[in-house]
Parts: structure tokens; C-alpha cells; sequence
């Protein structure tokens, strides 16, 4: 490369950050990120390198705003990580080896639980088939009048993804306004590598439109933002474990849910509160927030409370154990990625108490690290007395029931990284919906055919796996 092409590089990719190093540390207001085109001829190439910038600027960013904030994180997350994984290596790998058989579960009616006054009422709908689903968002966006806003972790360059940022085009050619969080690292991550794509090609395109904003969330210290989320006026969302790519939808077993009534409130200040610290400017105040809509209260099928995880708190984690710990009757989970040693070691100990504990994995998921490590945990899991059942194909549902009157929904997996590390956001709810979801959801998956009775084989490459989504994943 000449002395021109080094210099056209640099302005290109490292002045913009510098400059906002520097703003951000003079104490001025962050400026926005931007999506980044990939070079379609250099996939693999293109995409490392422009992740690897990305990931070295924001952190550089987050560092100058917040230093102390950064100190604190890093020493928090990695002493429970380390925790974490000490109890993987204690009480997962050596503990539950030296228990002998499980008892029988022992039947017992759940004690009423105590009334949660953070929760909201909500009606929620479940879309577990595709179709449904992608009718559910097409029907949302149709509603909007005001302003739709969109947090995403994967847009792909695909049919869906096309055809959601068509949606959204012509509602902003309507005069609504379109507001888009996208995470910056998704993409370059996860999209299938093909020669001649720009993988952040569709979401560079809606950038363009007229009263559309895109705004790249940022990865500081490689932190993605895995959650999805689509807000219609600030009176309904859409939301679950679908990102807009086709394989989310047609590919693989998914949950989304759209919830109506005032819970709507805290989604999307958990919007707005994202969209403002990543530089984009606050909503004006209007007929919007005055003219919402939520509901008489007695439509409600729930109640639920929003609780997140980010670098300032993993409140998903604490609830979710907090729960299996209390569990008296019974424990249904499913999810592709249940790799938390903690939550394993929970799981166990609620066996032991007599309690049913159920959960739907997978071992197709098509990744070789998770699938090796599914592997070590689903023979952990049996051997603790855990009824395990295997989905056949991808799972990518986010879910849990405990003694059939509480639930959990949202975007954070059964791992390390959606529980210690990324953000994310989730819904715990009591009412009528945990028996709907039970229905829906865990019914169709206790099925003969999917019940695991005996243990998997496996190879030293398996409990490599298993040891080092521990650690890291």
C-alpha cells in the first residue's frame, strides 16, 4: 500500500475516533456512531479488521468517559467470573460426581408467592411459530403513527432483514420517525460469510433514508448489546430471542412476544436511556407520551418486572438463581446455550430437594464449541437426576418456569456472556400468561421422542469445550 492509500486509511477509520477521544474526554457530548460498510471482495479480512478497530476506539472512548466506572466493572465482572468458574470446577466437575442417585421427585403445592410491587400489568402475546411472529412485527410497525424505535443485535443482510428495513422505509415516508440502535459487532460476527456480501449492507441503506437515524451501539472491551426490541409509540413492543435474519425465523426454534400496558413504560426508557448515552438526541417531548394508550389494567394476562444486565449490574443472573433456589415443585428450562455453572449446580441441587426439573438443550446447534460443551452438560444434568430433552435442531429460545407460576422471557441466554458480561433484558412474570407459556412452549417439547435416557459419549474435546465456555463464554 502507497504513502496515499496509508493516509486515505487513516482518516477513514481512526480520525473519527480520535476526535471523539478526544470530545469525550473534554467532557462534550459523545457523537453518534456509525455503521461501517464491509468489503464485499474481503469478507473475512474486512470483517476482523473493522471489528478489531471498533472494538480498540469505543473501548478507548469508554475508558476516556469513564474511568472510574470502567475500573469498577472490570474488577466486579471478573471476581464473579472467577467465581463462577470456580464453582464449575468445585462443585460441577468434582461435587456433583461424588453425590450418589437422586431421590424421587417428590410432589409438593408451591407457597403463594410474595407480591412483587415492582411488577406491571402487561398483555403479552406469544409468537413461538415464525409466521406468526413475523406477522405479529409486520402488524406493530403498520400501527405506528408517532415513532418506532428499534434495538438489534443481528440485522443481516438477508431476505428478513431487507424486508423489516422496508417496513420501516415506508413508515418513515409516512412522517414517522425512525429511530435504530444497532449493535456494531453482530453482524461481523455471526453473518454467514459469502463472497460479494456486505454484511452490514441493509442497515446502511436504511441509514440513508429520509427520517430514519442509525446508531452503531459500541463494543467497548468486546461488550455486544444482544438485545431486540421494537417500540410503537411508546405503546407497544415486540420483543424475545429473534434477531431480523432468516435463520432467526425459519431456521431455528424461537419464542418472540409482544407486551401492551404500562410495562411498555419501562422498555422504552430502557430505549431511551441506550439511545441517549450512545449520543443520540432525546426525544422531544409531545403528544406522544400524553397520548399512550396502555390499556384498563383488567386485559392484563401478567405481571412482570423488567430487570437487566450490563456493566452496572447482573440482576438477570441473581433473580434466576434466586428462583431455582426457591423452586418446590417444579423447573422447566430451555435454551441452546446452558453453560453457567452456577445455574448447573442449582439445577442439581433443586433435583435433589425433590424437585422436577426439566430442561430442552441442544447439541445441533451447529457451533462445535457450544455443541461439546452441551455434550459434558447434558450427562452432568442426567446424572444429577435432571430430565433432559433434546431439540433437534436449534434451539434459541430464552425461557424458564418455576412451579408453574413464575416465568422468565426475554433476550439473555443460560451463559456467561448473557449473564455477566453483554446486556440484555429480561421479564419475570406471574399470572395467567406462565400457564399459556407452559402450553405453548414446554408442552410440545416434553415430547417422547426428545427425552434423553441415556448418557452422550464423549471425547477429551468435549470436556475442552465444556472447560472453556466456562471460562470465557
Amino acid at each position: 500500500m502507497d504513502t496515499h492509500a496509508h493516509r486515505r486509511s487513516f482518516f477513514r477509520h481512526w480520525l473519527p475516533a480520535v476526535c471523539c477521544l478526544l470530545t469525550a474526554g473534554a467532557g462534550c457530548r459523545l457523537a453518534p456512531a456509525r455503521v461501517s460498510s464491509t468489503d464485499p471482495d474481503h469478507p473475512c479480512c474486512s470483517r476482523s479488521l473493522l471489528l478489531a478497530r471498533q472494538v480498540a476506539a469505543d473501548s478507548a472512548v469508554e475508558l476516556a468517559r469513564h474511568p472510574l466506572r470502567c475500573g469498577r466493572n472490570l474488577v466486579v465482572e471478573t471476581g464473579e467470573h472467577l467465581a463462577a468458574a470456580g464453582a464449575g470446577l468445585a462443585v460441577k466437575r468434582v461435587g456433583l460426581s461424588t453425590q450418589g442417585p437422586p431421590g424421587p421427585v417428590c410432589p409438593a403445592s408451591p407457597s403463594p408467592l410474595p407480591i412483587d410491587e415492582c411488577a406491571r400489568p402487561a398483555q403479552i402475546e406469544l409468537y413461538p411459530d415464525p409466521c406468526q411472529a413475523l406477522l405479529a412485527l409486520r402488524g406493530a410497525i403498520d400501527q405506528a403513527s408517532e415513532r418506532l424505535d428499534v434495538l438489534m443485535f443481528l440485522w443481516e443482510n438477508d431476505e428478513v432483514g431487507a424486508t423489516v428495513a422496508r417496513w420501516l422505509t415506508e413508515k418513515a415516508a409516512c412522517g414517522v420517525r425512525v429511530r435504530v440502535l444497532v449493535d456494531g459487532g453482530g453482524n461481523l460476527i455471526f453473518s454467514p460469510m459469502r463472497k460479494g456480501l456486505d454484511v452490514n449492507g441493509v442497515v446502511c441503506t436504511l441509514a440513508r433514508q429520509p427520517n430514519v437515524e442509525v446508531i452503531r451501539l459500541r463494543n467497548p472491551f468486546c461488550r455486544f448489546d444482544h438485545r431486540k426490541l421494537v417500540l410503537v409509540d411508546g405503546r407497544r413492543a415486540w420483543t424475545g430471542g429473534r434477531n431480523f435474519t432468516h435463520k432467526s425465523f425459519f431456521g431455528q426454534r424461537d419464542l418472540s412476544f409482544t407486551v401492551v400496558g404500562p410495562l411498555v413504560d419501562d422498555l422504552q426508557a430502557c430505549f431511551e436511556q441506550t439511545w441517549q448515552e450512545q449520543g443520540g438526541e432525546p426525544a422531544p417531548p409531545g403528544p406522544l407520551s400524553l397520548a399512550v394508550d396502555q390499556g384498563p389494567a383488567t386485559t392484563a394476562n401478567a405481571w412482570a418486572r423488567l430487570v437487566h444486565t450490563g456493566p452496572d449490574g447482573h440482576h438477570l443472573a441473581a433473580e434466576l438463581y434466586a428462583a431455582v433456589d426457591g423452586a418446590r415443585q417444579s423447573v422447566y428450562l430451555e435454551n441452546g446455550y446452558l453453560s453457567d455453572p452456577r445455574l448447573i449446580c442449582k439445577l442439581a441441587a433443586a433435583r435433589r430437594r425433590g424437585v422436577d426439573v426439566r430442561v430442552v438443550m441442544t447439541v445441533n446447534s451447529h457451533e462445535e464449541m457450544v455443541d461439546r460443551a452441551n455434550r459434558m452438560t447434558v450427562n452432568r444434568l442426567l446424572a444429577a437426576g435432571v430430565r433432559v430433552y433434546l431439540c433437534p435442531q436449534m434451539t434459541h429460545v430464552k425461557a424458564g418456569i418455576v412451579d408453574s407460576c413464575w416465568a422468565y422471557l426475554g433476550t439473555g441466554n443460560y451463559d456467561t456472556l448473557s449473564l455477566r458480561h453483554n446486556c440484555e433484558f429480561g421479564l419475570f412474570l406471574r399470572g395467567p400468561l406462565v400457564g399459556a407459556l407452559e402450553e405453548c412452549l414446554f408442552a410440545d417439547a416434553f415430547c417422547p421422542d426428545w427425552e434423553l435416557h441415556e448418557p452422550l459419549p464423549t471425547t477429551v474435546k468435549d470436556f475442552l469445550g465444556e472447560f472453556v465456555m466456562c471460562l470465557f463464554l
